[in-house]
């Protein structure tokens, strides 16, 4: 679990200060308080989701897209207990009534959010202060600082949502059955099964690997995806990942030896133009 009462105790010093120039880095430190909140539930689920599959950068959305992908539970309130004695060796499989008679000991509570809200504090706090308002007229003032009372009052209503969320004693890495499959690379990919959809596409966690999956539900497999490119001098099929040419820009190339003789085969991305044949109705 994150440390943030150090951040605390330091917005509540430089509201007390109570300058302009106080409160605007008091709404700094709330919205890297916020950042760091939901980025470190990315960090304990990046052995589970790759960077690929982060569609935004913005704090609220990246934890979002782990709700979709990695732990429907990332942004809930839950405590999580363990039993005082294990159930018996041997024992029938336990039913809701024996559960309910065990004495229970909490391990740790997760304090959850709601992502929407986070989201709004972080840019209503860069709107108020962390930008210099852009003149409309000739006449018009430049100010250094923005209207301290009104950020003031937001860095209060973030700083609230911040020491709420510091109440947790831990942070879920996720529950669930899994599935995974080793990439080619060699890295171990992990999903959680009820969150994965029939023809989803999965990229390696690995950085540094340009491989991508196709998730099959009916036999739960993964199967790699890529172009089939054929030798002309050849004719030696030769595969590469799809994602190394999803990445290229109209102006790049990438090239890679043939397998069968060893020729320089190159790919990119040319602009094409189609033109649609009338039917006798329009002719």
């Amino acid at each position: 679990m994150i440390n943030l009462e150090p951040t605390i105790s330091q917005i509540e010093k430089l509201l007390r200060e109570n300058t302009a120039a106080s409160v605007t880095y008091a709404a700094l430190e709330c919205r890297l308080a916020i950042e760091r909140i939901c980025y470190e539930r990315l960090r304990l689920a990046h052995d589970y989701i790759s960077h690929e599959d982060l569609r935004k950068w913005q704090p609220s959305d990246i934890v979002k897209t782990l709700i979709q992908e990695f732990d429907s539970k990332a942004a809930e309130t839950f405590t999580l207990s363990i039993a005082r004695e294990p159930m018996p060796e041997g024992s029938p499989p336990p039913t809701r009534e024996d559960y309910e008679a065990k004495e229970w000991i909490p391990l740790g509570t997760q304090v959850g959010f709601a992502p929407n809200k986070l989201g709004k504090l972080w840019n209503g706090l860069a709107k108020l202060a962390l930008h210099i308002e852009i003149p409309t007229s000739k006449d018009a003032a430049v100010n250094q600082y923005g209207d301290i009372q009104a950020i003031k009052s937001k860095v209060t209503q973030a700083l609230a949502e911040i020491k709420r969320i510091s109440e947790g004693t831990l942070m879920s890495s996720g529950m669930g059955e899994e599935v995974s499959f080793e990439c080619s690379c060699g890295s171990r990919n992990k999903r959680r099964l009820e969150l994965l959809k029939d023809g989803q596409t999965i990229n390696c966690i690995n950085p540094d690997c340009n491989e991508s999956y196709d998730y099959v539900q009916s036999d739960m497999s993964f199967g790699r995806r890529t172009f089939d490119i054929i030798c002309r001098a050849c004719g030696t099929s030769c595969d590469i990942p799809k994602r190394m040419v999803e990445k290229l820009k109209t102006d790049q190339h990438i090239h890679f030896d043939c397998e069968g003789c060893r020729e320089a085969i190159y790919v990119s991305w040319r602009p094409t133009q189609a033109q649609r044949t009338k039917s006798p109705a329009e002719a």
